[in-house]
């Protein structure tokens, strides 16, 4: 690689207190629990020529998602010995934890100058075995709902049955610079549903939607989106909500 670059390691592996390893600084705790989340975006400034490591706990069967942004394009994620994202590649890897530990991630500025990068870790328990249920239109009356795309997707669609003068909150996770791209299908009258965009840490609402038309929406700070869908009507609604990250 050429001279100046920007290299971004991230190193995954099981905490030997044992063993020989070394690390310039103390790690970081990551802390699921305490964030109240699974799933956590964030940017981080690294100074030139330096690391700052991270620890997190896994369980067995967890599905361990990891994605990077690297505005050079030249940033590299390792888990162990072997590189796991590629210069100029997609930035994304996911894998199932095989052993119950402590993980550490190393993310390392070999450049002369400071360096931010963005990342963000999911880390989703392992699905159950759950009695049949109906199908969707799932009906609601006031409720949360986080979205999650299918693996290796970054689009979704979701059909969602509101009842009267109810409301649903969809929980949307996006780092600094992506863009929301949604769309409110609805079948009927545009005034019988309203749609609200609130951005993370906030109170006032970023964006009104009207059903039926398509909205981006540039995210300026990473975390979890709040869109919210009201049914403005004395009787139940059917709504899809078309959704993707860019």
């Amino acid at each position: 690689m050429k001279n100046g670059m920007t290299k971004i390691i991230a190193i995954s592996c099981m905490l030997s207190f044992s063993g020989g390893f070394v690390f310039a600084q103390k790690p970081e705790r990551i802390d699921f629990a305490k964030a109240g989340s699974n799933s956590l975006v964030w940017e981080e400034k690294v100074k030139a020529n330096s690391s700052k490591s991270f620890i997190f706990s896994a369980k067995k069967g967890q599905l361990l998602l990891l994605n990077f942004i690297d505005d050079t394009q030249e940033g590299t994620v390792d888990l162990g010995k072997a590189t796991i994202i590629e210069p100029g590649s997609e930035g994304s890897y996911e894998t199932t934890i095989e052993v119950t530990n402590d993980y550490i991630f190393t993310v390392s500025n070999n450049t002369n100058k400071a360096t931010s990068f963005r990342i963000s870790i999911i880390l989703e328990n392992p699905k159950k075995a759950v009695a049949p249920q109906k199908p969707n239109p799932q009906i609601v009356t006031n409720a949360k709902e986080t979205v999650r795309f299918a693996r290796g997707e970054s689009s979704t669609a979701l059909t969602r049955t509101i009842a009267a003068n109810g409301s649903i909150d969809f929980n949307i996770s996006a780092m600094k610079g992506q863009k929301i791209d949604f769309t409110i299908g609805y079948d009927f009258k545009g005034n019988d549903v309203k749609g609200f965009l609130t951005e993370p840490g906030l109170q006032d609402i970023s964006l009104t939607a009207a059903p039926k038309a398509p909205y981006v929406f540039t995210v300026k700070k990473a975390g979890n989106h709040r869109l919210t869908v009201n049914n403005t009507t004395a009787k139940k609604i059917t709504i899809t909500l078309y959704l993707g990250i860019e």
